[in-house]
């Protein structure tokens, strides 16, 4: 999911540049912004399921370590008395959570390295995509389009829309589900959805409860 999501927003990149070359400001150059918003918010969307995994490991890490040592207390105890029913039992416990860990401290490890590699890209993607939308600001000044709306209208409010969802994500299943939610965004040349520099920006907001409702409904549907 991760390498479809960078080269999406690659191939976003690309064709925007192109759009660019072209010496005007299409509608199709202010889409290819709006694609490759999504493609970074999706990614946010992912690594923040990342930090959750990561987290959970680490507390369950912990608790495992604290159940080891209590075992082994008890193993002790067990043999100051010549209780070596006991004794075994402790220690088989005591094993086999210390082997846990030793897994699970391997999984830590790879995790945090994922989480520092997927940040760092979203903080690249972040960089590429405002370096695009200065270009197509810059354009938008030199071509005399009237305050070209201030700038994106229509994208802009997407924008933040796509922000305020990234935000209303809680948990890894609903992270999950929302990054489903952003791939289904249809913003292909035959979608509905235009931006229109000369219409003003549509005052409904995006009801985000409603949609992740909805998309809870799909997937128990899915399942």
């Amino acid at each position: 999911m991760f390498d479809e999501l960078r080269a999406a927003f690659r191939e976003a990149l690309e064709n925007f540049n192109k759009e660019l070359s072209r010496d005007n400001v299409s509608e199709t150059a202010d889409r290819l912004l709006v694609g490759m918003r999504n493609e970074i918010v999706s990614e946010k969307a992912a690594v923040a399921g990342v930090e959750d995994q990561l987290a959970k490991t680490r507390a369950q890490i912990d608790r495992l370590k604290g159940e080891a040592a209590t075992a082994r207390r008890r193993e002790e105890m067990a043999r100051s008395i010549d209780d070596e029913e006991t004794v075994r039992l402790a220690a088989e416990f005591a094993t086999k959570a210390e082997q846990h860990v030793a897994v699970l401290e391997k999984k830590e490890a790879a995790l945090s390295e994922e989480l520092g590699f997927r940040s760092r890209t979203v903080e690249e993607m972040y960089a590429r995509f405002n370096e695009a939308k200065e270009k197509r600001d810059a354009l938008s000044a030199t071509t005399g389009r009237t305050g070209a709306r201030e700038t994106l209208s229509e994208a802009d409010d997407l924008f933040a829309e796509l922000d305020r969802m990234a935000e209303k994500i809680e948990g890894n299943e609903a992270r999950g589900e929302a990054a489903q939610a952003f791939d289904e965004l249809d913003l292909s040349p035959e979608s509905e959805y235009r931006v229109d520099l000369d219409e003003p920006p549509p005052s409904r907001e995006l009801d985000v409860d409603a949609a992740l409702q909805e998309l809870k409904r799909r997937m128990k549907e899915k399942g």
